[in-house]
């Protein structure tokens, strides 16, 4: 899918969101049997609030007893969707959409981050439970408040809750308000998404404007339901409609399609050096229904768990499950009994203790994070969770998944800490992919330690590789504007006659050549860079047509220059010289 364009007059009037994102409107009154006055239908809403054909009196509705968003409602052009200003919370707008649970989660993700301009994330963390709880413990405030917020700012994370104010929602907000005001950094911002039941959305009726909010004024109200005000420290709301009123259900649904579409995104816009976006799901408290989303999630995605042992609900009841070892004779046994013990009023035991026998099969995918854990870094418990969960049968594999991780997130110090303590015997091949990561992202802390830890600087730096290194700068750099005039001069030349001559695997496009970086390192350096690829001349002999000859080594001779020169206390060859540590150099 394009992305959403926002440069035409078109698009400025907004009126394409309309035509994109629905909302719910139920189309068939059914009497609430809790309601003795029957004028209350089970979607929660009044019959007044019922167009007129919804409240007819016919055959189908007569026979039908169950009401359900899928069968008995219509999906109608949204009329709530902009900008949102909240009174007494300054002038920044947050931005926010209507849409029905139905809603593609691929146009939604476009419009995050193309047109709300919200930066794509490196990791999704998506908080569920602890909805309503008003009574919290102090120590899971603690993580969300600092931990969690502190990791998502580390690692470029977006973080997904109700968005509301009350439970975890409300915790994450003070936490991200917190972060804002103690920092000044604008790379730093921390992105909080809510999910949000459009029904549990109190005083939500000034939102509402079919050509869309530039901006719509909220109030904010402490209210104990059951309706509660949006979080002001929220970026953006997804208002999730699924016909009901007062009710939660639809925008779990949502929400789920909405992760695992994130989950097979990837970093940096699919850019090199990019990887698949991790997302990790974090279970606080929890009612029994959690536990079909944590099947599915395991089941059927893929997608971690990271249990807050001693938060209460569910999560107490899952991480003493997978903690202990269990007879899988007895798993069944044992697993009734405590649900029963737990939630006596529970009917459908049986159905819940075969949703948990699942899910315990696939306990890779869930991490318990309880006391013991406390003086650990949250990042840190975050990217063993997710290495967890994507363990194969080779050690190897799983130690790159997670330097990789590492690597995209920038957490150098977490590598070291972790992964380069002595107990891995990391060999020079096993960096290099990481290695070219790190160059291209200008990330020097682990280009250190890379070279520190063993990376081979005389096989990693082919000829091969540096190219596609000097490929890959921004192309708004100066080292991109240099290369590409020489590049330029360079089809113009006699060059130009043999590119048939050139070696199979060589770009023919705008791929920059070592002949065009010696040409550069010439006018900037003089004789100091007569060393330095001269034997690549302007007539293309230097790509021989022997196999694989155009990736060859460095020569002897340049490695010994190259350590006689090292710049910013890397030991480098010069050819290299714009990913050093002085960033300063030349970019």
């Amino acid at each position: 899918m394009e992305p959403v364009r926002t440069g035409s007059k078109k698009y400025k009037d907004q009126s394409w969101i309309s035509q994109l994102f629905k909302k719910k409107t139920c189309t068939t009154f059914l009497p609430d049997p809790d309601d003795k006055s029957g004028e209350q239908c089970q979607c929660g809403y009044s019959r007044s609030c019922h167009k007129s054909v919804a409240v007819e009196d016919n055959f189908g509705a007569a026979i039908i007893t169950k009401w359900h968003t899928s069968q008995h409602t219509t999906e109608e052009p949204t009329d709530a969707f902009g900008d949102v200003e909240f009174a007494g919370a300054g002038k920044k707008y947050r931005k926010f959409i209507r849409l029905s649970s139905e809603t593609n989660p691929e146009i939604v993700y476009h419009l995050i981050v193309s047109h709300w301009k919200i930066p794509p994330p490196n990791l999704v963390v998506s908080v569920i439970g602890g909805g309503v709880s008003s009574n919290m413990k102090t120590r899971v405030k603690d993580i969300l408040r600092k931990g969690l917020v502190k990791a998502a700012q580390s690692t470029g994370a977006w973080i997904i809750t109700e968005g509301l104010r009350v439970g975890a929602g409300k915790h994450v907000g003070k936490a991200v308000r917190d972060h804002s005001t103690a920092t000044t950094s604008s790379t730093g911002k921390v992105i909080a998404l809510g999910v949000v039941p459009w029904g549990l959305v109190h005083n939500r009726e000034c939102l509402i404007n079919p050509k869309g909010s530039s901006p719509a004024k909220y109030s904010l109200t402490d209210v104990d339901g059951p309706t509660y005000s949006l979080d002001s420290n929220y970026s953006a709301f997804m208002l999730v409609d699924d016909g009901t009123n007062q009710k939660v259900g639809g925008e779990k649904y949502f929400r789920a399609r909405l992760e695992d579409f994130i989950s097979q995104q990837k970093t940096k816009g699919g850019a090199v050096g990019s990887i698949e976006i991790p997302v990790l799901c974090m279970l606080i408290e929890g009612e029994p229904s959690i536990l079909e989303r944590v099947y599915k999630a395991t089941e059927q995605k893929d997608i971690p768990w990271l249990i807050l042992a001693g938060s209460g609900g569910i999560a107490d009841f899952l991480s003493e499950l997978v903690q202990e070892s269990l007879d899988p004779e007895e798993v069944r046994a044992v697993v009734t009994e405590r649900l029963k013990k737990l939630f006596p009023n529970e009917e459908n035991i049986p159905h819940l203790a075969d949703l948990v026998e699942k899910i315990l099969k696939n306990k890779d995918l869930l991490t318990v994070y309880s006391d013991e854990d406390g003086q650990e870094e949250f990042d840190t418990v975050i990217l063993k969770s997710l290495v967890k969960a994507c363990k194969k049968s080779s050690n190897v594999a799983e130690y790159l998944d997670e330097l990789k991780l590492a690597v995209a997130w920038n957490r150098a110090d977490i590598a070291s800490s972790e992964l380069f303590k002595g107990d891995i015997q990391w060999k020079s091949s096993d960096l290099e992919d990481s290695m070219t990561d790190a160059l291209i992202g200008n990330k020097k802390d682990f280009v250190k330690l890379f070279v520190d830890n063993g990376l081979n600087i005389a096989e990693y730096l082919t000829y091969g590789r540096l190219e596609e290194l000097y490929s890959s700068v921004p192309e708004n750099s100066l080292l991109h504007l240099l290369l590409s005039k020489k590049h330029v001069e360079w089809k113009d030349s006699s060059m130009k006659g043999h590119e048939s001559n050139l070696p199979p695997g060589t770009s023919k496009g705008p791929t920059f050549r070592l002949y065009e970086v010696s040409k550069i390192l010439k006018y900037f350096m003089g004789d100091l860079s007569i060393p330095f690829y001269t034997h690549l001349t302007e007539n293309g002999k230097a790509y021989s047509t022997k196999k694989n000859s155009y990736v060859s080594p460095l020569t002897q001779h340049e490695v010994l220059y190259s350590t006689k020169r090292g710049v910013g206390g890397v030991v480098f060859t010069l050819g290299c010289v714009f990913w050093t540590a002085d960033q300063r150099v030349l970019v």
